[in-house]
């Protein structure tokens, strides 16, 4: 495989990408009908369909990342690509980071490398690995009751998991994964400059991001609705 052919597989991939991006907003857009109307249930499965194309969304921004010109080289590709293939896209992201930081400076002898690559490595998990698992319950048809790995009895953490699943919280992670992207871009493209220069705009707004939205779930976005239906039947009372 030559540059040009990886080229043309983050095109083809980076189309796949915006239309799923398309797919979420539509979704969102129902989901916040259903808020509005307090269709429980509708709500409830809509959430989960949420879920999945979050999962199916963040696998294809992964390969998307894979295959940025001049980016990683074939072989790095393939040893990535194989390595999620065997253990999961939680490790092949910390895979991926890992690789992408020796481009920047040796993480064993540089804290300021090591320190970014840990935070990196953490957003990845919370935001990237653990709902994977949630993903994968809801793909096999445990959409209520969630099974243990060997299925012989049920699993009451991730059931629970299950019941609790929030929207805003699932909207926040497709948030926070494109900024990921974003890093780890400049990171793989622009090693010696562009990670620099950009990495800690980048890192700033995401944290900011986190920080204004770390109180946001769906019980704060009901009661935004109510307030804003409040507001326009006290206009119309005003002015009847």
């Amino acid at each position: 495989m030559n540059d040009q052919d990886i080229f043309d597989l983050y095109v083809a991939q980076s189309e796949n990408v915006r239309e799923l991006w398309k797919a979420k907003e539509s979704l969102v857009k129902d989901i916040n009908c259903c808020i509005r109307k307090s269709e429980e249930y509708q709500l409830s499965v809509k959430t989960k369909f949420l879920a999945l194309l979050y999962s199916a969304w963040s696998e294809a921004q992964f390969t998307q990342i894979v295959y940025t010109p001049n980016g990683f080289s074939y072989s790095e590709i393939k040893h990535i690509l194989r390595y999620k293939k065997k253990n999961g896209i939680g490790q092949a992201w910390k895979l991926m980071l890992e690789n992408a930081m020796r481009k920047v400076g040796d993480t064993a002898t540089r804290g300021d490398l090591n320190n970014r690559l840990r935070k990196l490595v953490n957003i990845a998990k919370d935001y990237i690995a653990e709902p994977s698992e949630i993903r994968n319950k809801i793909a096999h048809g445990e959409w209520v009751n969630a099974l243990n790995s060997t299925v012989t009895a049920t699993n009451p953490t991730i059931s629970q998991m299950l019941k609790q699943l929030d929207p805003v919280l699932v909207e926040k992670r497709f948030e926070i994964h494109r900024y990921m992207g974003y890093i780890v871009r400049d990171l793989i493209q622009s090693p010696k400059a562009g990670f620099h220069k950009h990495y800690w705009t980048n890192i700033v707004n995401l944290e900011d991001y986190m920080k204004k939205t770390a109180s946001w779930n769906l019980n704060t976005k009901k009661c935004c609705f109510l307030k804003s239906l409040y507001c326009i039947a006290y206009k119309k009372w005003l002015t009847r």
